[in-house]
């Protein structure tokens, strides 16, 4: 069985408030290497919920649009990530972003395209103004 914890979309957004006990767990799930399971869909809501203003609204059209196709990490993907991460000396977000692309072939539509040629050349990306 497997240990770590479920976040839902009000500790999501809680994180992205900057609740200090959502900071503290992070800090202690790395230190025990105890996964933080984040579905796609309360990552979304949470975001959301995190937004102000005209934002919020913009955000959660955006987000219900049909063609949005969240990636959850399964374990060995995660600890995948995580090396790559590691090994490159790449933020986890990026090294999600990468090993996304390297088994897809599919371009990352970024404004850093130089972060994913450090971590593989072989990421193809396109530059967003």
């Amino acid at each position: 069985m497997s240990t770590g914890y479920i976040l839902d979309h009000t500790a999501v957004s809680a994180l992205a408030h900057g609740s200090i006990y959502m900071a503290a767990r992070v800090v202690r799930s790395v230190e025990q290497v105890q996964p933080l399971y984040v579905p796609a869909a309360a990552f979304a809501q949470g975001l959301a919920d995190s937004a102000l203003g005209e934002v919020t609204q913009m955000l959660q059209d955006a987000l219900t649009a049909p063609c949005f196709v969240f990636r959850p990490l399964d374990e060995s993907a995660c600890w995948a990530v995580a090396q790559l991460a590691h090994e490159r000396a790449a933020a986890l977000p990026a090294a999600h972003t990468a090993h996304l692309a390297l088994g897809s072939g599919l371009p990352v539509l970024t404004r850093q395209p130089e972060t994913y040629k450090h971590i593989d050349a072989r990421v193809i990306t396109e530059p967003i103004g």
